[in-house]
């Protein structure tokens, strides 16, 4: 990948993005959390079994999935390094959690705590863009930006409870259009045909 996304990926990128920062990220997060809280998996699920998925098939407990709802604004910053545009670009994102266990309190308290690790990594900055060094394109998170919403609680097979919450925030990601320059040939290639 190049220093900046290519061709203006857009919504779709800025989801991919996030997710895979926090598949990368919320294990070992997860770790010092329990750690410090002195908590079992019953309380806050094991790290390592811990990824995201997209929800297609609501299977695997806790679930976390990424939505880029919009794009509310488009800054053009400088021309990029080849001459081509560059722009600021700030999506509207939500990250639901969704998790399942026995009994409405225990299966709150597992929603709320990794919530808390949720916000805890969308805030960390500097993770956040160290992710890829590949990608030098400072990515934010606008703490102003972030709401939080939780869903009620809904009784799945047997005794299993489930919960829900999702944070929703700004994501910006500068972007550059590359073009082809004014008044260049796009191919030199010429066919003559035989009358």
């Amino acid at each position: 990948m190049t220093a900046y996304n290519e061709l203006m990926q857009g919504a779709q990128f800025a989801k991919y993005y996030v997710n895979d920062y926090l598949t990368r990220d919320f294990p070992s997060r997860m770790i010092r959390y329990r750690t410090g809280w002195n908590l079992d998996d019953r309380e806050l699920p094991e790290p390592q079994l811990y990824l995201t998925y997209e929800p297609i098939a609501l299977d695997h407990w806790p679930t976390l999935i990424t939505v880029a709802i919009s794009t509310n604004s488009f800054e053009r910053l400088m021309m990029g390094p080849e001459g081509d545009p560059m722009y600021r670009v700030n999506y509207n994102m939500r990250s639901y959690v969704w998790a399942k266990t026995d009994g409405s309190e225990q299966v709150t308290l597992m929603r709320d705590r990794l919530t808390t690790v949720l916000r805890s990594a969308l805030l960390d900055k500097p993770s956040l863009n160290r992710h890829d060094e590949t990608f030098g394109c400072d990515v934010r998170i606008d703490e102003s930006t972030i709401t939080e919403e939780f869903s009620d609680l809904t009784l799945g097979k047997g005794d299993r409870v489930l919960a829900g919450a999702y944070l929703g925030y700004t994501l910006s990601i500068n972007e550059i259009i590359y073009r082809d320059q004014v008044g260049a040939f796009a191919g030199t290639d010429l066919e003559i045909e035989n009358l």
